[in-house]
């Protein structure tokens, strides 16, 4: 355990240096910047996401609130150890917390936010014994005062003022009760329940007579056993050759002094040690990638093609099992490559796999992957965004598979908490606002804002109120 905290302490010290010395060459400041390499502001403001993300991930993996908001601490985000994060997602820069601040999971709090070829940059300020429901959102320039509760599944408008002592919700959040009201029961069932007529269902209804699969379970255990070990085979022999071979023998295995840890073969050891570790590190993602896209291109010529399928049909259950295995495949090597100190190589290695196009500067940012999601150029997914390549319609025994790709066109944004439903095409330069969702084989024009569920266009006295008076023009 000691040698984790030590791993985790130095990445973010390490991330911390880095940040420092970006922030010499350019410092963050708020505002409204195009998004574009021209623009110093945009470059540098994903050059530092980019160095924070790694470690902000293993903060979290541990459960222990106190090295996450340690690393809030150390990246810039003015917070306190009392607050709970449960698993939500908070920018790390440009926020400040107060005290006993709530933040439900699966709920996000951003100082960002992309318009088109926009980028808005605003301070999030969040009062005392604030608490933010699951799923909900918080965006740019929202201000919270204090003992605040936003409801589950709500979202903020940009520079919106939360009242103290308020519960609001919806979307966009609208104040709906005082928090006193939480203690009078009465009207506590008039803010949160409405009266539902419940039909009793049938006996049996949600049972289902179990099917084998056509597909063995072994071939599943097989092929993670093989795409795990197989991608440690060279690697873990040069790890090997190198440490005990050389590392050992040339640097631990001399007597230890400070005159040995000055000389000139002792420094090379220890600067060329590091990026060794870190190529054979690189080695072992290109394994996992280039080992899953053979079992991925099998699966590929054996599953289902793009349509709608009868789960009940037996004639139709050798394609649905591989469409099963593909998506099996699919996540072991997302995960790897993801949540490693190099994310932007998921391009690359959903190019490898063959299960998705993505264009030249498209970017994927912590979020939910499918197959066959094509990406046109310079796209955006944010945060705990979800396009997905299928959906179970109907109730258990009755239901069908519908398998359909989404294709989405250059420039276009899909914001954090977005949804994409089968089928759905998007024109070039899209913007889907956050919690903006489509429904199967929705088709977006381009050069348009959408939002709400099922997504609509935006109109511009709407969009003037949800950015809070900034983009007026």
């Amino acid at each position: 355990m000691g040698g984790v905290f030590l791993f985790i302490f130095s990445s973010i010290l390490v991330a911390k240096i880095f940040l420092l010395v970006i922030n010499l060459i350019h410092e963050p400041r708020e505002g409204v910047f195009i998004r574009t390499r021209d623009d110093k502001d945009y470059c540098y403001w994903s050059l530092r996401n980019i160095v924070k993300k790694w470690p902000a991930w293993l903060c979290r993996q541990l459960n222990l609130p106190f090295f996450e908001i340690l690393a809030l601490k150390c990246f810039g985000v003015k917070t306190s150890f009392s607050n709970s994060l449960h698993e939500g997602w908070i920018d790390s820069e440009f926020i400040q917390l107060g005290k006993n601040v709530r933040i439900g999971q699966g709920s996000l709090i951003t100082s960002n936010l992309l318009i088109q070829d926009k980028l808005i940059i605003k301070k999030v300020i969040i009062g005392d014994n604030v608490i933010v429901g699951i799923h909900s959102i918080i965006l740019p320039g929202t201000i919270m005062e204090s003992n605040t509760i936003l409801d589950t599944n709500s979202m903020t408008t940009v520079n919106q003022h939360l009242e103290e002592n308020a519960i609001y919700q919806g979307i966009p959040a609208e104040k709906i009760a005082l928090r006193e009201d939480l203690f009078r029961e009465k009207r506590l069932e008039q803010v949160f329940f409405k009266e539902q007529g419940l039909a009793e269902l049938p006996a049996g209804f949600l049972t289902e007579a179990p099917k084998e699969l056509s597909i063995p379970f072994l071939f599943y255990i097989l092929c993670g056993l093989i795409i795990i070990g197989g991608s440690y085979v060279l690697p873990g022999f040069l790890f090997v050759l190198y440490f005990f071979g050389f590392f050992v023998p040339h640097f631990l295995s001399t007597p230890f002094s400070l005159e040995k840890l000055l000389s000139l073969p002792v420094l090379q050891i220890l600067i060329s040690t590091p990026l060794i570790f870190i190529g054979i590190y690189l080695l072992h993602l290109f394994f996992i990638a280039l080992i899953t896209s053979w079992f991925y291109k099998y699966a590929e010529k054996h599953g289902a093609v793009q349509g709608v399928f009868d789960r009940n049909l037996d004639a139709s259950s050798r394609e649905i099992d591989y469409y099963h295995v593909r998506s099996f495949l699919f996540k072991y090597p997302i995960f790897a490559v993801a949540h490693s100190p190099f994310p932007w190589l998921l391009n690359w290695e959903l190019r490898l796999l063959g299960s998705n196009k993505v264009g030249k500067d498209t970017v994927l940012e912590e979020t939910y992957i499918h197959s066959h999601i094509n990406f046109g150029n310079n796209c955006y997914l944010g945060t705990f965004a979800h396009m997905t390549n299928h959906l179970v319609d109907g109730v258990y025994g009755e239901e069908n598979l519908t398998f359909f790709g989404i294709t989405i066109g250059d420039n276009s944004i899909l914001n954090a908490l977005t949804g994409g439903l089968p089928g759905t095409e998007m024109g070039n330069n899209t913007t889907l606002l956050p919690m903006g969702t489509t429904v199967k084989y929705d088709k977006l024009n381009g050069n348009k804002i959408y939002g709400g569920f099922p997504v609509k266009v935006i109109e511009k006295e709407e969009l003037k109120k949800f950015l809070g008076g900034i983009l007026d023009e």
